[in-house]
């Protein structure tokens, strides 16, 4: 093949492709962010902009210490009466519990006593959810 008809080939495919992305941008669905399912992208504000933390209690049970309680903190006032789901999960990605609720306060706290999760248990993920 000439290097001309290469250069030609390679134009008609850029412009071909621009034509594809417009048809690609006008197909863009418009999303309503007060709905819980959406397809197409949209801009949600959170109402935690700087994240929360996630820490855990013990107590001595037997000849050994289990987790007692998992808590999330330093929730920001404006996720009041938000749902909140927690979800902790060992270092393997087994989940070890999970709890929901409403945010009442700048805290949550689930109370993991009944699961006897030994202290020695590596946590390795906390996923914590506030939506509206």
């Amino acid at each position: 093949m000439k290097k001309g008809a290469r250069k030609y080939i390679a134009a008609g495919l850029v412009i071909a492709g621009a034509a594809g992305l417009s048809l690609a941008a006008a197909s863009t669905l418009a999303v309503t962010t007060n709905k819980e399912v959406a397809i197409g992208s949209g801009t949600f504000a959170p109402c935690d902009a700087d994240g929360v933390n996630v820490g855990y209690t013990y107590q001595k049970s037997g000849s050994a210490y289990i987790i007692k309680d998992v808590t999330v903190s330093g929730i920001a006032a404006a996720c009041a009466n938000e749902k909140i789901a927690l979800t902790v999960a060992n270092a393997g990605g087994t989940e070890l519990g999970a709890s929901s609720g409403t945010v009442t306060g700048t805290s949550y706290t689930y109370d993991m006593t009944s699961k006897a999760i030994p202290v020695s248990t590596d946590i390795g993920d906390a996923t914590v959810i506030i939506s509206g």
